[in-house]
């Protein structure tokens, strides 16, 4: 018989005792819970706690984690195919309770409680033994389809369990949903990102499973009949990178690519893309190398350089990784001091960096071009045309479940805490009524589909008695407000008030600054035990007494909202900042924004914020973004106040296939300086703009009831055409219409060559449509149901297919060339550019 974990018993029984003698008042009373546990359970659980953050100790209970260990050992007994597997596969990948950065929740049991029926129901019940993971994960895929699908929503990624029980989430929290699936049945599992695309302005998540000895992907919520297929397939072979997160102090065996805190980031690009070994070799200006500099590869992504891989240079002053063949951004960091450079993996495998010479010259516009990877798929497996029809019905199936669950749903918490100022005699306190109502307003959406009752209740009963003292907006927004960055939403407001003395809450009052300087006291960060991206909550950064720099300020803002003190994280640099006089002062005399920056619109443009410019602030040796999209322009210019130091404005224009021409501007400003910028963006030649992307096979209807079709092939075969798939009463296709008709006479000449798709005839009846018509009659008219061909083709050509309408340039057989989606200024003369 095996034994649980015989190989790896040592090494956690270790680990174990050592977090408990670094963490001793954490583990008084969990010491004594997992002793109660049974044995393997009592190793499991600690294993979580040996390798999981400072975070996880202190923001959530213990039995939370005992749902996991649980789960976990019971699958470890029942099937074969979980017993067989490697200790640091099932460790990592099947235990283990953390995906990403998401909240974590009991979710486990419920899960394989949940799919057990599912299998049962569609004959697959032979399936859970754990011997057949390729076909088990396609069925719990199909699972999690009926269970949740996409929403677009904010940065907080919602645990496992909400996005079950809502219906939705956005792709990073639909693949931590999946992989809490395939895991809690023991298929070896994980979440992989592309962190920024090289060629569109986004970024996506999907899942990995391990089968002897192999990682296959699937689109999370999204089942195909094969694995190593998605919609993504395409994309993801246009990376710089694509990683994943290793949570344990043990090596992986796979590339290192950085660290995120105590988490490994891991390279698992070469499954996606054409890949090639790029590196950087430092060298101070004698020649010799520069040993322990930070190294940032980096792609423009919004606007912005975003790491995708992060080293550190060896003795040698050298730094490589493995990447895809495209354009970085090289930021390399020492004692305080940055420098960018770029390179074009293409045709350089390694560059040559004279540290001190490479400081981006100030108060100049430097143009930079950014190369995405050509369209290369490594993964080419296709699904039968069987097993897509098959797929497609069990998909109307999946959707009409969910529908069916997620059609009526609201948050019960939600009602539930607004019920609460009823009385047993059935009368209601309108003024509290009121308060309820609004607490609820302040929170996001995201916010109200998992916020418990019992939470809110805590921040309302302590916010109170502050209401009389504050004007009305501002006791809501910064003091009622449970809300702060994007932590979890926890009550801790009476810890806070039971943490302090009554001497030391009169002192934080009197000045809201002091806490500052507890907080720094008493809170240590220990990056090494840490995550930055996971964020400690105020009480549990005041039980373990450990917390980030972000989860210390958050500290901060909570302790004074608590006291009454209006406070907040700057929404642009997230500073703290509390309330006084009627305005908002730093924290810190270093965030004091004593300068003032007017940016000039110049020939123009239309500037959006993390769209086609940023601007970053040079930060202990690296550039950190602002968040600077609340500013609006007014007669075209832009006005900012800032800390003084030294900035960096980046310009972007995404070119149709994927590259990007921008521009850097680096400045300085010091306390008391005005200075005035003319932005400027950078235009592209024709040539520059086109792709030629390969069109799946589509068909259209000739008539709305579908007696005939033809296929894209046929309509595409000779020239150029346009296709323009209208939504009918929409602003954005009134626009593009608009445009044609205001050059009727260019646009006579290529009609003939432009098909307008519509959903019915409806459609032909809008006014601004038939008015188009009626002034070009060559046009021609095919129908669509819009429900695949829109997502289909809108990927592939690298275009946001959820706006409409959706415009694709072909020049011969289904050879795409240009595309675009919603309404952008000027489309009308791009097509006639491009006939």
């Amino acid at each position: 018989m095996s034994e649980f974990l015989k190989e790896s018993r040592e090494r956690i029984l270790k680990g174990y005792e050592e977090i408990k003698v670094q963490f001793p008042g954490i583990f008084e009373e969990t010491d004594k819970k997992i002793k109660e546990q049974e044995p393997e359970t009592a190793l499991a659980l600690k294993y979580l706690y040996m390798t999981m953050p400072c975070s996880d100790m202190g923001n959530y209970s213990f039995e939370i984690f005992l749902d996991y260990a649980k789960n976990s050992v019971r699958i470890w007994h029942e099937s074969e195919g979980v017993k067989l597997l490697p200790e640091d596969i099932y460790l990592n990948y099947v235990l283990y309770h953390r995906v990403n950065e998401e909240e974590i929740a009991p979710c486990r049991t419920l899960f394989a409680e949940e799919i057990s029926k599912f299998m049962e129901e569609n004959g697959n019940e032979t399936l859970l033994s754990g011997f057949n993971r390729k076909k088990t994960a396609i069925e719990v895929n199909y699972w999690c389809a009926q269970e949740a699908t996409y929403h677009c929503t904010d940065d907080r990624t919602l645990s496992a369990l909400t996005v079950y029980r809502r219906g939705n989430g956005r792709c990073g929290e639909e693949s931590v949903f999946t992989v809490n699936a395939m895991r809690s049945i023991g298929i070896p599992s994980r979440q992989v990102y592309a962190p920024k695309w090289s060629h569109c302005d986004d970024n996506h998540a999907w899942v990995e499973i391990w089968n002897d000895g192999e990682w296959y992907f699937l689109g999370a919520c999204e089942p195909l009949p094969i694995l190593n297929k998605g919609w993504f397939t395409n994309a993801s072979s246009r990376a710089m990178m694509v990683h994943s997160r290793w949570f344990d102090q043990a090596e992986s065996g796979e590339e290192k690519i950085g660290t995120d805190g105590m988490v490994t980031m891991l390279n698992e690009l070469s499954r996606y893309a054409a890949v090639t070994e790029f590196s950087v070799k430092v060298e101070d200006e004698e020649g010799r190398p520069v040993s322990g500099a930070e190294v940032s590869f980096q792609v423009l992504n919004y606007a912005e350089f975003s790491p995708v891989a992060e080293g550190v240079t060896g003795e040698d002053g050298t730094c490589s990784f493995t990447t895809g063949l495209g354009s970085l951004a090289v930021q390399i960091s020492r004692d305080g001091q940055c420098e960018c450079v770029f390179a074009d993996t293409r045709e350089q495998k390694q560059i040559r960096v004279i540290f001190g010479k490479n400081a981006g010259q100030k108060d100049v516009w430097e143009a930079v071009d950014m190369i995405a990877p050509v369209d290369t798929p490594v993964n080419t497996d296709m699904p039968t045309a069987e097993q897509t029809a098959e797929g497609n019905i069990r998909l109307e199936k999946a959707a009409a479940r969910r529908t069916a669950k997620t059609e009526a749903w609201v948050n019960p918490e939600c009602e539930k805490f607004l019920q609460g100022c009823f009385t047993e005699e059935n009368t209601e306190d309108e003024e509290e009524g009121l308060l309820r109502e609004e607490l609820l307003n302040v929170l996001t959406e995201k916010d109200r589909t998992d916020c418990r009752a019992e939470v809110l209740e805590e921040h309302l009963r302590f916010a109170m008695p502050y209401e009389e003292e504050l004007e009305h907006s501002v006791f809501v927004n910064y003091v009622l407000n449970p809300r702060i960055d994007d932590e979890v939403l926890m009550k801790y407001r009476e810890v806070i008030e039971n943490t302090f003395s009554e001497e030391e809450k009169l002192c934080f009052r009197e000045n809201p600054a002091s806490i500052w300087t507890e907080v720094d006291k008493r809170i240590n960060s220990i990056p090494e035990r840490e995550r930055a991206s996971v964020i400690t909550t105020p009480a549990g950064c005041l039980k373990t007494k450990v917390g980030s720099i972000l989860s210390k300020k958050i500290l901060f803002v909570a302790i004074a909202r608590t006291l009454g003190i209006p406070a907040r994280l700057n929404p642009e640099d997230r500073s703290m900042e509390y309330r006084k006089d009627g305005r908002f002062i730093p924290v810190l005399p270093e965030a004091e924004k004593n300068c003032h920056i007017v940016l000039k619109a110049g020939d123009g443009t239309q500037w959006k914020y993390f769209q086609n410019w940023s601007m970053a602030k040079l930060e202990n040796g690296t550039y950190t973004s602002l968040r600077l999209g609340g500013l609006l322009w007014k007669d075209d210019l832009l006005e900012a106040d800032l800390e003084a130091g030294t900035y960096r404005i980046t310009t972007s224009n995404r070119l149709p296939n994927g590259n990007m021409f921008a521009y850097v501007y680096y400045f300085s400003v010091d306390a008391g300086d005005k200075k005035e910028i003319s932005m400027i963006l950078r235009q592209a030649d024709l040539e520059d703009m086109l792709e030629n992307i390969e069109l799946p096979e589509f068909q259209l209807r000739k008539d709305e009831d579908g007696n005939e079709v033809v296929q894209a092939s046929e309509l595409t075969a000779e020239g150029k055409h346009i296709l323009m798939f209208l939504e009918e009463s929409r602003e954005p296709t009134e626009h593009i219409l608009n445009e044609m008709m205001e050059q009727p006479e260019e646009f006579r000449k290529i009609c003939s060559r432009i098909l307008f798709v519509v959903q019915s005839q409806t459609a032909l009846k809008d006014p601004t449509i038939s008015k188009a018509l009626s002034m070009f009659p060559e046009i021609q008219v095919y129908y669509d149901y819009f429900a695949d061909h829109i997502e289909l083709l809108g990927r592939r050509l690298y275009v946001d297919h959820e706006k409409l309408p959706l415009i694709i340039v072909t020049s011969e057989k289904l050879n795409g060339i240009y595309a675009t989606s919603g309404y952008n200024v000027g489309t009308g003369d791009m097509l006639l550019r491009l006939m």
